[in-house]
């Protein structure tokens, strides 16, 4: 259920996913490397964040903590991926909307801040989130504007300084 919401977002209301996530979630068992991590993010879109911070950490010390008694057999992959897409799509809130990029960041209670840098298009970006501020900045590339909390940012390249 959750993958179709993750992938079709766009296609479903967010009282849909609401309506689904509550009944379908508790019947999930979550042995799926990418289970967690799906979870993540649609907790994280529906504001359920101590919910979505449960998740993350499920994805990211599924091998860690040998959840499925199983590293024996090799690490998940998936599963170090889906430790990136918790941050990115689910805290970061990054989707890509009508060939431009939003942000709708939001910070697990646990931490105080945290940041990531991401290619689009050929510009490096980074997104630093912390308790009192959200901050895109363009690292390199020709200058662009994103979305961020729906509000469109010019981004230029910062200045070198010597």
């Amino acid at each position: 259920m959750c993958f179709s919401f993750y992938f079709f977002e766009d296609c479903f209301s967010i009282e849909e996913l609401k309506k689904h996530f509550d009944f379908y979630e508790p019947l999930t068992v979550h042995e799926s490397s990418l289970s967690p991590c799906v979870h993540s993010i649609q907790a994280a879109k529906l504001g359920r964040m101590n919910q979505a911070y449960e998740f993350y950490l499920q994805t990211s010390r599924l091998d860690l903590d040998d959840y499925n008694h199983e590293v024996s057999e090799g690490l998940h992959i998936t599963s170090m991926a889906g430790t990136w897409m918790s941050i990115v799509e689910g805290f970061g809130g990054m989707r890509i909307k009508n060939n431009q990029l939003h942000f709708t960041p939001q910070i697990p209670k646990q931490w105080q801040s945290y940041s990531f840098k991401i290619n689009f298009r050929g510009a490096i970006l980074e997104l630093f989130i912390s308790k009192t501020e959200s901050q895109v900045t363009l690292i390199e590339g020709e200058p662009c504007a994103v979305f961020l909390n729906g509000k469109s940012v010019s981004l230029t390249p910062k200045p070198v300084l010597s």
